[in-house]
């Protein structure tokens, strides 16, 4: 059973439209093939299909955050023990800040669209392996983001 107060995922956007965009859009990068039936695993097994009302956002970031980790060789982190208190807009808990990549640098590497966008930092990290690989990006990660403060 799922612990009370729980984000629980909406099947309005299912996990076969989803999966569709991302393969147009990194279909053609270098890596993608490479991850494409463990990803799509991770898609189907961690997002809700059509009239589905229990997956839940932890589940499903914990998921995409162990699976990083394991593809990219890193230790997994320690797992936060309870969800942020939900509520009122008044207490909410969520570091918005941080959410923005505000105070972050990102570096530029090789990107799918850079061509036609330029680069564009903050992206997600599957941009990041697609392009880079797990080793390379394990390699380069340094050099690609400097955190706030450094």
């Amino acid at each position: 059973a799922e612990a009370e107060g729980e984000l629980l995922l909406s099947d309005h956007f299912l996990p076969t439209q989803s999966w569709r965009s991302l393969k147009t859009a990194y279909g053609g990068s270098p890596f993608f093939a490479f991850f494409e039936d463990e990803l799509q695993t991770l898609w189907s097994a961690h997002l809700p299909k059509k009239d589905e009302h229990t997956k839940t956002l932890h589940a499903w970031c914990e998921a995409s955050i162990h699976w990083v980790c394991a593809t990219c060789g890193w230790a997994i982190p320690a797992s936060a023990d309870a969800a942020p208190a939900m509520g009122l807009v008044s207490h909410d808990l969520r570091f918005k800040k941080a959410l923005s990549g505000e105070g972050w640098t990102f570096h530029r590497y090789a990107q799918v669209f850079e061509q036609q966008h330029g680069f564009i930092p903050g992206c997600a990290i599957l941009d990041a392996l697609f392009v880079l690989g797990p080793q390379e990006l394990s390699h380069r990660l340094d050099d690609l983001v400097t955190p706030p403060g450094t």
